[in-house]
């Protein structure tokens, strides 16, 4: 066992706070959805979008372009969503419906070119603006604005898929699909921290996170498989399954989430990890004090909800003809 530092007490308490204060500001929009849930993930995104446009410290893109990528972020979430309402009922806003436009992945190739020839223009237009800039915000902002709407997704599509299939959704499953990623997460994250701490002696990549281990990440989805699965399976025993095929009878499926969101929550953290060293920064804002910004706290939770969206849709179109 590891020598374990006086600190690590005290960090790893404030590391729960921070997550417990978190669920709070998370969970009543989650629960209550429909519009609640929409302005919430709009708040996130304006977060979010600050977070990556910062991250030169010393030298801040022109302001013209930082607002330009607020504007594309904002239309490349919600576009098809408002797309699709409004040229179904127009603005008979009490008629639109949250699954429509919200219960697929699916970005504006309109938004996606108007966004990379502005930022490539002004690579070429502005010395302040450098090509390694335009294809930075131009990556993020796919990668970013496909998790949010993901996060959405998961939010929404539970109900499109119980009404598809014919079958009467659960009383109490709101939101349930997205406490299902975030338990998942959650000790995915807690469980590698834990175990690394104490038990970790052989680094999985120092070029990238001097403290992740391999014995941390075996940590981190032992804890996985004990909490999210766990929570799936009572879900389905109180009668309130996750969604028609993640239950006790297709408990396959839920052994492939327990193999694959443990992964892809260690490859979101690498993933910002290596952005925050290419740019020299320990994190993307300070807005949650030493524990960094909300880019550096959901991490891991925004690529988990985009492959978990993307294999939930792969299932339901292959083996269940959910369309």
């Amino acid at each position: 066992m590891n020598q374990i530092q006086p600190e690590f007490k005290k960090r790893f308490s404030n590391r729960l706070v921070v997550a417990l204060i978190l669920v709070m500001i998370v969970l009543p929009a989650v629960w209550l959805g429909n519009w609640w849930i929409v302005i919430f993930a709009l708040v996130g995104l304006v977060f979010v979008t600050h977070e990556i446009m910062h991250v030169r410290q010393n030298n801040p893109y022109p302001l013209p372009i930082r607002w330009f990528v607020y504007l594309m972020m904002v239309f490349l979430i919600f576009f098809v969503f408002v797309r699709n309402n409004f040229l179904a009922v127009g603005f008979e806003f009490a008629a639109w419906t949250f699954t429509t436009g919200l219960n697929s992945l699916e970005l504006s190739t309109t938004i996606l070119t108007i966004l990379a020839l502005t930022l490539f223009f002004s690579s070429i237009t502005d010395v302040r603006f450098k090509v390694q800039d335009a294809t930075y915000l131009i990556t993020m902002a796919i990668l970013l604005s496909l998790s949010f709407q993901a996060f959405l997704f998961l939010r929404f599509y539970p109900s499109f898929i119980f009404q598809n299939l014919g079958l009467i959704r659960p009383n109490g499953a709101n939101g349930m699909l997205l406490v299902y990623i975030a338990i998942g997460t959650f000790f995915t994250d807690i469980g590698a921290y834990l175990v690394g701490t104490f038990y970790g002696k052989h680094k999985m990549n120092v070029r990238v996170s001097k403290n992740k281990t391999w014995e941390g990440f075996f940590g981190g989805v032992a804890f996985y498989m004990i909490g999210s699965f766990t929570f799936a399976i009572i879900m389905d025993v109180i009668g309130i399954p996750l969604l028609p095929f993640l239950d006790r009878q297709h408990w396959y499926w839920l052994a492939l989430f327990a193999l694959m969101m443990p992964l892809i929550a260690t490859l979101g953290d690498f993933t910002f990890s290596i952005i925050k060293r290419e740019f020299q920064i320990k994190n993307f804002s300070n807005i949650l004090g030493e524990h960094g910004g909300i880019l550096d706290r959901i991490d891991s939770f925004s690529m988990v909800c985009l492959t978990i969206a993307l294999l939930i849709t792969v299932i339901a179109d292959l083996f269940y003809q959910v369309g």
